[in-house]
């Protein structure tokens, strides 16, 4: 592995027992956290150059700067890991199953048969997209498809093989958004929770008080996901347009897939909590709700400007 891949520092101070860089606890700031006797100990990242004398323009100054961009899109960072891939080439970090990119290809394989026939098709199960997908018929309107957009697009070489290159290529990308979607969808198990503990402790006026206080805070982002899929969706849906803004189009969906990580990543450890609950009046319950609106006051007790609101696609 090169060197300039990886977060390998220079400094005596990187090499402290338990050192990893992580999003503070307080106030998501980036910072080191290490172990210092029986406590852990954090020093903000940039403060780092400062205290220890570490010049912002060397290598190690370089490898702090991408910790700090890295901790968007992983949750810790630790010397000797691999510079997350977004900060690298724009890939990403993380992994996704086949399904996502089947269900990925399947809605452009929609979306194909839709635009060359004028019909209006939404299908929203991927085994309905399955089925779809395998029709004979679907496979000679695509093949079909494929001529006529490559007429349009007058690409060089074998124009037919380079569109179905291009929808391959598209559908890696979308496969993000689909793993992303499923996630999300995933925290409606926190939603169903609150509201059998609102049951549970309803005649406990505090408790039942913090719980419509979370069903309250919880609401909004979980929502606004919802908008930003929806917008994401609208703005894919015109398969020419995409293809012919090909590189654009890439970049733009690779730029909502990492705004859509962001917001999901803080929720994946509470999420786990979740699913793995038994919601009734017990010490754990009432300790991950408390833990729940610990999480909810401080990300989300101001109001946000939602930064997707109004990003057009690229054309």
């Amino acid at each position: 592995m090169n060197r300039s891949t990886k977060f390998e520092f220079d400094h005596k101070v990187f090499t402290l027992e338990n050192v990893r860089f992580v999003l503070s606890r307080n106030d998501d700031e980036p910072v080191m956290r290490f172990r210092l006797g029986k406590n852990d100990a954090e020093v903000p990242i940039s403060k780092l150059c400062n205290e220890f004398k570490i010049d912002p323009k060397s290598f190690d100054g370089q490898l702090l700067d991408m910790a700090a961009k890295g901790l968007k899109y992983v949750r810790e960072i630790r010397p000797g890991d691999t510079i997350p891939n977004e900060l690298i080439d724009g890939t990403a970090s993380w992994r996704v199953d086949d399904r996502h990119f089947q269900i990925a290809k399947g809605r452009l394989t929609v979306q194909l048969v839709t635009w060359l026939t004028g019909g209006e098709t939404v299908i929203s199960s991927p085994e309905q997209l399955e089925q779809v997908v395998e029709d004979p018929k679907t496979k000679a309107r695509v093949t079909e498809a494929f001529k006529v957009i490559a007429n349009k697009l007058a690409l060089s070489g074998n124009p037919e093989e380079e569109v179905e290159k291009r929808i391959d290529l598209l559908a890696k990308e979308l496969a993000y958004i689909e793993a992303l979607r499923e996630r999300s969808l995933k925290l409606a198990v926190i939603r169903r929770g609150l509201e059998a503990a609102h049951r549970i402790y309803k005649i406990e006026r505090n408790l039942r008080e913090e719980i419509v206080r979370m069903q309250t805070l919880s609401l909004p982002p979980i929502t606004d996901m919802e908008q930003r899929f929806a917008q994401v969706d609208a703005q894919t849906g015109e398969i020419l347009a995409m293809l012919k803004a090909f590189e654009k189009n890439v970049a733009y969906i690779r730029e909502m897939r990492d705004d859509l990580h962001q917001c999901l990543m803080p929720w994946d450890e509470l999420l786990e909590e979740w699913e793995a609950a038994e919601p009734d009046k017990t010490p754990a319950f009432e300790a991950l709700l408390k833990k729940t609106y610990h999480f909810l006051a401080r990300k989300y007790a101001q109001a946000s400007t939602w930064k997707l609101a109004a990003r057009p696609a690229p054309r």
